[in-house]
């Protein structure tokens, strides 16, 4: 059969259909609304006629738990009709919360190729960080679908040897701008940038390269950050024309929003003059009833009690890393950590320990009762100042140590072992099996 197509839609979304049929395939939905507090927007909403079209989708995949792929608001506008599948990770907590609220969810067999129609096949790579790969078999073309990912340097591997064993043109989508604090330390010098845009460039044109890809689409990478603490961060966004300026090998580099023909490999994009984005009258009320309510937010006890639980898990991590402590400001409140006595207390806001991460507290507050603090790193809001010669990147690893907690690694008898056996067996895959 002809005809197929992929669009990219969104944030880091594509449809795969054919002409004038419903989506055989719709990944990672965020095409409503906003993220991460108000502070992520989208650059290119589809329409309510491309919405209700998508609602028709067979199957929706998520590669991962970050709003930005897993939206919920999204995912009640397309519905209950499709199947919602998810890649195979160590806690699958997902499954449950889909189907509590209505929604048929499974897992996809890791490393397993399955079929979702006529000539075409999945294969889901579940990574060791909570994160997913999805390949994607076409009659004419192999789609390797990386998000945000960055998988180690053996699974890329396995993937090239699979991809040059499978002999088709290769699409790759793969994110290529910021999505953490890594850009938002300051010390007294002022900022402090660990990377630029010719290296988040780079790091897309190496990938190519170890792939062997044909075509590159941009992707996961199409936000705007726009409440007023956030604006800075527009400046260190990685744009389509850094892609262009910087550029290099022999893969083709397409648009951002492109409808790519996967039988003859011609495209059409959507220009940026017609991009659809949120009205200016939306962004404004929405963004300025945040900013109110993070204002009118005072921190508590009970807060920092929390606060204090997440911390103590790593207590003898923390302490040798940071032995002056360090604080999170939220507005005018401190909640300072001592690790080596395992106590977080409240004090006015001001400079404590080695660094402090400025949050605001209604943020702080929610991220901290939903157990999931690891989203406060991706905000592009929160704001790290060093108060002594500290390497940014040990901070940026205390979002790490909370990943594992927020994803469950921590809170049963074995299951952080269970984490750490199947990430190290699914960093270095055996050979991958042909599509069937």
């Amino acid at each position: 059969m002809t005809g197929l197509k992929l669009q990219t839609l969104g944030h880091a979304s594509i449809a795969v259909y054919r002409d004038d049929e419903a989506p055989l395939l719709l990944t990672d939905p965020w095409l409503v609304g906003s993220v991460y507090w108000r502070s992520w927007w989208l650059q290119n909403y589809p329409d309510a006629a491309t919405l209700d079209w998508l609602s028709r989708s067979a199957n929706v995949y998520v590669t991962h738990e970050h709003p930005d792929h897993f939206h919920m608001p999204s995912i009640r506008r397309l519905g209950s009709g499709p199947a919602y599948l998810f890649p195979a990770l160590a806690e699958r907590g997902f499954l449950g919360y889909m189907a509590e609220r209505g929604f048929r969810a499974e897992i996809v067999p890791p490393a397993r190729w399955v079929s979702i129609g006529d000539g075409i096949a999945i294969l889901s790579l579940p990574l060791w960080n909570d994160d997913s790969l999805l390949l994607i078999d076409t009659p004419n073309a192999l789609i390797l679908n990386f998000n945000d990912a960055k998988p180690v340097a053996p699974v890329v591997a396995a993937v090239r040897r699979l991809a040059d064993r499978i002999a088709k043109p290769r699409v790759l989508l793969a994110s290529y701008s910021p999505a953490s604090v890594i850009n938002s330390f300051s010390d007294a010098n002022g900022p402090v940038r660990l990377k630029s845009p010719a290296d988040y460039v780079g790091y897309a044109c190496a990938l190519c390269e170890r792939l062997g890809a044909d075509i590159f689409l941009p992707f996961a990478s199409q936000a705007s950050y726009e409440r007023a603490d956030s604006l800075w961060a527009n400046a260190l966004r990685t744009s389509y024309a850094d892609l262009e300026r910087f550029w290099a090998g022999r893969t083709r580099l397409l648009p951002p929003y492109t409808t790519l023909d996967l039988d003859e490999l011609t495209h059409s994009s959507t220009p940026p003059a017609a991009y659809r984005t949120a009205s200016p009258e939306t962004l404004a009320a929405r963004t300025a009833e945040r900013l109110a309510a993070e204002e009118a937010t005072t921190m508590t006890e009970a807060d920092a009690a929390m606060l204090q639980r997440k911390l103590n898990l790593w207590r003898f991590v923390l302490w040798p890393l940071f032995p002056r402590g360090f604080a999170f400001e939220a507005g005018d409140t401190a909640l300072v950590y001592d690790p080596r006595r395992g106590r977080v207390r409240l004090a006015p806001a001001g400079n404590y320990g080695d660094f402090v991460i400025a949050v605001p507290p209604l943020t702080l507050r929610e991220a901290l009762a939903n157990d999931h603090p690891t989203d406060l790193g991706i905000t592009m809001f929160v704001r790290i100042r060093l108060l002594r010669k500290v390497d940014p990147r040990k901070v940026y690893g205390l979002f790490i140590l909370f990943q594992l907690d927020d994803y469950g690694h921590m809170r049963r008898p074995g299951a952080f072992i269970r984490w750490l056996a199947s990430g190290l067996r699914r960093s270095f895959p055996f050979r991958l099996p042909l599509p069937s």
